[in-house]
């Protein structure tokens, strides 16, 4: 092989360079350079050991769909690239000790009573998978199901199953979405589907319950959920995760998301598992003309956390509102990154992101907004607020516009702060203590976004906000 040099000397001057070095530097540098080598095949090696711990773990028998996804999973996961920190999408984000958990291939004692007290009062509908099973028993269906279909991919009709089907690969939550999507492609056990029927006009809220429990073993979640909101109905739906006390999981969830024209959906993704948990979410929305998406997730609970959405606004007058809060302690790291994607004139979307940050935690987020040629009329917001309550917490938070259109109304932002020490004077001045001084302040920061969650939920957040001041 010839190299052309772009200098006057030739290339063996620098293939000599090295050894007008004094010579107990050059042994340095080789072992440095060996050292590096060593410890990389090594990760290579643990990452590889991580991911078989998945793939050898028993699968459920299930229909040949759910079947033929695994097998496409698997074919694409061979070529697929773990994440890294080399990666755009994962340069903040630290997985050591999510590639460090070691999952066996024993199945554990499921115990189910725990998810009892996550029911919601006022519900509509409820469905619950337990590691990934479908419980029956704590099925709840409040009125005709004539309006909806809540329940496993594998009762529905051959024809509803090819419809469902071909959601199940699009956007963030499907082969476009990356090493986590892909992952659960190929370990599907099981995939919820909730079809709510046109015109219908369903009140209360729809609850989707993910549960894990495990006695001593780590085990990992890939899980499914697929909705679809027909023409002209309107539903409100719960996608909530939880985990008892003692349980160690890797939760892998995706969800893909249809609203067709005219259709509204209000949802809500609520983390909740336990601290030595950890929970992924990878979800798309698919917006046709006329319809309204409300997003509103809470992410509270695991040492790694993610929520990966991607929207797609396609058709004329769709619009999107979505909003979060990340409450984070300890050494959490909680990542949420979102795309919104105006792909037709006339279409709307805010999106507002708060960040309540403690101890060591942090929080990353990177929200982007894309304008294509010929959405033109669009209109579009985007804040993300974060607030730090002590000396070593930190965000990372990175809004981000592309616009390709000149007739547009789109604006982005982010702020960080910390408690106002005028404020906390103030209150100190009128009595108030300082524990509860710092309690009103953060939840008047968060207030507006969960006022609007069901009873049981808010109560939940408060009672996390206030544990965060009181540390």
């Amino acid at each position: 092989m010839f190299f052309i040099s772009p200098f006057n000397f030739p290339l063996d001057f620098l293939s000599n360079f090295n050894k007008l070095k004094p010579h107990n530097l050059r042994k340095t540098e080789q072992k440095s350079f060996y050292m590096k080598k060593e410890n990389s095949d090594v990760n290579k090696i643990d990452n590889s050991e991580w991911l078989n711990s998945i793939l050898l773990q028993e699968k459920q028998k299930n229909s040949l769909n759910i079947h033929h996804l695994r097998k496409i999973g698997n074919n694409i996961l061979k070529n697929t690239n773990f994440p890294s920190k080399k990666d755009e999408s994962w340069r903040f984000t630290k997985l050591d000790r999510l590639f460090g958990m070691k999952f066996v291939n024993i199945q554990p004692e499921v115990e189910s009573e725990f998810t009892k007290k996550y029911f919601l009062e006022n519900s509509e509908g409820r469905c619950v998978f337990v590691n990934g099973v479908f419980f029956p028993n704590l099925f709840q269906s409040k009125n005709d199901t004539n309006s909806y279909f809540l329940g496993k991919f594998s009762d529905l009709e051959e024809k509803e199953k090819e419809k469902i089907r071909d959601l199940a690969g699009k956007g963030e939550s499907g082969i476009n979405g990356g090493f986590f999507p892909i992952l659960n492609m190929a370990n599907l056990d099981e995939i919820a589907v909730l079809v709510v029927k046109a015109e219908s006009k369903i009140k209360d809220p729809i609850q989707i319950l993910f549960a894990s429990s495990t006695n001593k073993n780590p085990i990992c979640i890939n899980q499914k959920l697929i909705i679809v909101c027909e023409k002209k109905s309107s539903v409100k739906i719960i996608q909530h995760h939880v985990g008892n006390n003692e349980s160690e999981f890797f939760d892998n969830s995706t969800t893909n998301v249809l609203v067709d024209e005219g259709a509204q959906l209000d949802f809500f993704l609520i983390n909740q598992v336990p601290e030595q948990a950890s929970n992924f979410n990878s979800i798309h929305a698919d917006l046709r003309k006329s319809s309204s998406f409300n997003f509103l997730s809470t992410s509270f609970g695991g040492f790694l956390s993610r929520i990966s959405l991607g929207i797609d606004l396609n058709g004329i007058n769709a619009s999107c509102n979505v909003e979060g809060i990340t409450v984070v302690k300890n050494s959490q790291i909680s990542d949420i990154h979102s795309r919104i994607s105006h792909n037709y004139p006339l279409c709307k979307s805010s999106q507002l992101h708060k960040n309540l940050i403690s101890d060591k935690g942090h929080a990353i987020f990177a929200g982007k907004v894309q304008v294509h040629n010929g959405a033109y009329e669009t209109e579009s917001n985007q804040l993300c607020k974060s607030l730090l309550l002590s000396q070593t917490s930190k965000v990372d938070s990175m809004p981000i516009l592309e616009i390709n259109n000149e007739d547009v109304k789109c604006t982005h932002g982010s702020t960080v702060s910390d408690l106002d020490q005028e404020q906390l004077f103030y209150f100190k001045s009128r009595g108030i203590p300082v524990e509860k001084a710092r309690f009103l302040l953060t939840i008047g920061f968060i207030k507006e976004i969960i006022e609007k969650l069901p009873k049981e939920l808010n109560e939940n957040l408060s009672q996390s906000v206030n544990n965060l001041i009181k540390k």
